[in-house]
């Protein structure tokens, strides 16, 4: 790796580290606490999201992935993409589908990962490009959330329409206003024939969506105490893991799930790398995430208040899943 390599590598670590402090510190010193959900993800914890993805309670990946398998060709082809620009890619695990789609018909389509974490960049680069060698992979590190505007600036020149993509059903977890606003900064960097893919979760009966978030082996838990390990080990905290119990409930009114840990006794934390101590109350819930569920008219207007019109609906035949293909509202 060249000196030049090495310092981007480590001002990206530095940038990364002081947004962390940041976001944490503002999430357990607001009542009530939370924590945002990305820091979930260290390699344990991508490892355990990936067994999550397995369980047979867990139907979102699947339902997503079949929806790619039957529908990504057409996707394609029907908005005449040469380059695809995807948000939180991470290792890219359903993006294969759409590379795919494109390199049949485009004779060197473009990828554009936008993602915080530089080796999933990179390794999703090279199992892409072993799989369509014609590919050219162009990754830009950043955080969807806080960034967009970087991937506005950051974009390579494409040499058709450009499809955006955001999947994952990650839209639920961005509230009633953050997820417009992410639409709108992802409106901001499109141009007129461009496109995007949005992958989302229907409401559905509340059993089903219980059972998804506390599977019976008892990972998702895991997974989401494996926040508290990150935090800890970035900001040199003490949190015990073991003393948090998870969470997890379906809010009828909200449509969402939320995930919680609760404490199981009263305990102070210390995280010495941004001075922060406090106390934790017996009972007291730190949330870690959210998961909204949608329907077609959430969408629709999620999308609408984010300047974007739907122009493609898909479902899967149970109900469970949905893709939805926006265009940028006309002004």
């Amino acid at each position: 790796m060249s000196r030049s390599s090495l310092q981007d590598l480590g001002r990206i670590v530095g940038e990364r580290r002081a947004r962390m402090a940041r976001e944490v510190r503002a999430g357990l010193t607001r009542t009530p606490r939370s924590i945002p959900p990305k820091y979930f993800y260290d390699e344990r914890g991508s490892k355990l999201f990936d067994a999550i993805c397995e369980l047979p309670e867990y139907y979102l990946t699947r339902a997503e992935r079949e929806l790619l398998i039957a529908h990504a060709d057409g996707i394609v082809g029907d908005t005449g993409a040469t380059a695809l620009v995807e948000l939180g890619s991470g290792m890219a695990r359903k993006t294969g589908l759409l590379v795919r789609a494109l390199c049949a018909r485009n004779p060197s389509p473009l990828y554009v990962p936008f993602d915080i974490a530089r080796t999933a960049l990179d390794a999703s680069a090279r199992a892409l490009q072993a799989e369509c060698p014609t590919l050219r992979v162009e990754g830009i590190v950043g955080d969807f959330g806080t960034d967009l505007p970087l991937l506005a600036r950051g974009l390579p020149p494409a040499d058709g329409p450009r499809l955006f993509a955001f999947l994952g059903s990650t839209i639920g977890n961005l509230d009633e206003e953050e997820a417009p606003a992410l639409v709108r900064g992802v409106a901001a960097a499109m141009t007129e024939p461009d496109a995007l893919l949005l992958g989302f979760d229907l409401v559905k009966d509340e059993r089903a969506l219980h059972a998804a978030y506390n599977d019976a082996r008892g990972v998702t838990a895991e997974f989401n105490r494996n926040v508290l390990r990150v935090v800890s080990r970035e900001l040199d905290g003490d949190f015990d893991e073991r003393a948090f119990d998870h969470l997890a409930f379906y809010d009828a009114n909200r449509q969402r799930i939320e995930m919680h840990l609760v404490a199981r006794s009263s305990q102070r934390v210390t995280l010495r790398a941004i001075d922060l101590s406090f106390d934790v109350a017996a009972g007291e819930r730190i949330m870690t995430e959210i998961s909204r569920k949608f329907t077609r008219e959430t969408i629709e207007d999620t999308l609408r208040r984010g300047g974007m019109r739907l122009e493609r609906w898909i479902v899967d035949a149970g109900g469970a899943f949905g893709l939805a293909v926006a265009r940028k509202a006309a002004v």
